[in-house]
């Protein structure tokens, strides 16, 4: 792909901010010394254990030797607008050095999560501070939402490295040993407990997609001259019209500050795409052509022709400058890993308000894209015709958590649910 990236610079007063906040307010609990009032030093040794505990629910969960996930209690009534106080208790094998984090998902299996990361005991006391022997209760209140899906709801538990996660976007996770490998995901995550959660949207539906009596469409014009791609959006640009706002996955408002929307048109040669988002802090650490760029903050796109192949595409690209685009010949097939051979030769520009992997506060990121139409083995742009689209946007604040993601057509979490995506015509001038 051929692309190109333009920087704004930020102002000495901004640059000031920057150094101010990398010395005193970038760093976490595990990296700065900390102050704690008495009430505080109270509450953690309230929560540090004299005796072993009996939980309702015990078990002998092992963490590569270091930390060790004795039960814990659960309490509240698993219903849609409700809370669940969740209380774990850990027995410290061999102290844990680093910046470790706690991480509780609440998960309707393909349909919603929501996360609950913390240092431990209401960040009170992290997980490199705990000593040799104790038992520490963890202890934090889950709110359901009014809205959340009915039916199957896990609650899954781990240890991920935020230092490397959030410096290198590496997904460093405590491995599970022992007999705790029972209850582990392939992904190191403990499947703590599943609930029927009642109260929710019957089965997900409403929950999980926006509900529509036909498809968002949008009518794609050709343009009268070809924009240069360059990531600046001249005023050409401005005679396209753009679509909706981007919501949630699952229909409700995305965040105001990621807000996006999107524009698309044709000439002879290409498809033409642009996107505008706003993004207070914009970071993506994956470089590489076809790395896993949904890691971080990432615009995609994904079409469908109109030909009964079944084939679709997806492209992707991110505000330092990397792309991914992939070939599937069905739904998810073949697996991304094959499918990203397909290369699309599309020319791509991101326009960056702020810096990339920065630690300021940045104001947002535009890309524009040219794909060629022989990407899709078309001679021509198919005018007339009709295609399954859908364009997103994913946050790198919450990259699983849908609050995090905007969507032109919301279709619930399965960005590649092209059966009820948008539809884009391709029309005259």
């Amino acid at each position: 792909m051929s692309r190109h990236l333009v920087h704004r610079s930020p102002t000495l007063a901004v640059l000031a901010a920057l150094l101010l906040t990398a010395l005193v307010g970038c760093k976490s609990p595990a990296e700065r010394a900390r102050v704690l009032t008495k009430d505080q030093q109270q509450q953690i040794a309230e929560h540090v254990l004299s005796a072993a505990p009996t939980p309702k629910t015990a078990l002998d969960v092992d963490f590569e030797g270091h930390l060790r996930l004795l039960g814990f209690d659960l309490e509240g009534e698993p219903k849609a607008g409700s809370k669940l106080t969740l209380s774990m208790y850990f027995r410290v094998d061999k102290p844990l050095a680093g910046d470790w984090k706690i991480f509780v998902h609440f998960e309707s299996p393909g349909k919603r999560r929501q996360p609950y990361d913390h240092y431990g005991v209401g960040d009170l006391y992290p997980v490199a501070e705990w000593k040799q022997g104790q038992i520490v209760r963890d202890r934090l209140e889950i709110e359901i939402p009014a809205d959340w899906p009915g039916g199957k709801t896990q609650i899954l538990v781990g240890f991920y490295d935020w230092i490397a996660w959030s410096k290198a976007s590496q997904n460093r996770r405590l491995k599970i040993e022992g007999k705790g490998k029972e209850l582990a995901t392939n992904d190191d995550r403990i499947v703590l407990t599943t609930l029927d959660i009642s109260g929710g949207k019957p089965g997900g539906a409403s929950a999980e997609r926006a509900p529509r009596a036909a498809p968002t469409t949008y009518r794609v014009a050709k343009m009268t001259t070809a924009p240069t791609i360059d990531g600046q959006l001249e005023a050409l640009w401005d005679q396209v019209r753009p679509t909706a706002d981007f919501r949630q996955p699952d229909g409700r408002p995305l965040r105001a500050e990621i807000a996006t929307r999107a524009k698309m048109g044709w000439d002879d040669q290409y498809l033409y795409v642009s996107w505008t988002t706003k993004d207070p802090d914009i970071q993506n650490r994956h470089a590489e052509h076809d790395a896993t760029l949904w890691e971080g903050d990432v615009v995609e796109l994904f079409l469908q022709p109109d030909d009964g192949s079944g084939l679709y595409y997806e492209l992707q690209f991110a505000p330092n400058l990397a792309t991914f685009d992939a070939k599937f010949t069905g739904h998810r097939q073949p697996a991304w890993q094959s499918a990203k051979d397909w290369e699309s030769k599309a020319k791509s520009a991101v326009h960056v308000e702020g810096s990339v992997n920065g630690d300021g506060t940045d104001r947002g990121w535009m890309v524009e894209v040219a794909v060629p139409w022989s990407a899709f083995g078309l001679d021509a742009a198919p005018v007339g015709r009709t295609w399954a689209a859908n364009l997103y946007r994913i946050d790198s604040a919450g990259t699983h958590d849908l609050q995090h993601m905007g969507a032109w057509a919301p279709v619930g979490g399965d960005f590649h649910a092209l059966g009820d995506a948008g539809r884009i015509h391709f029309a005259g001038p």
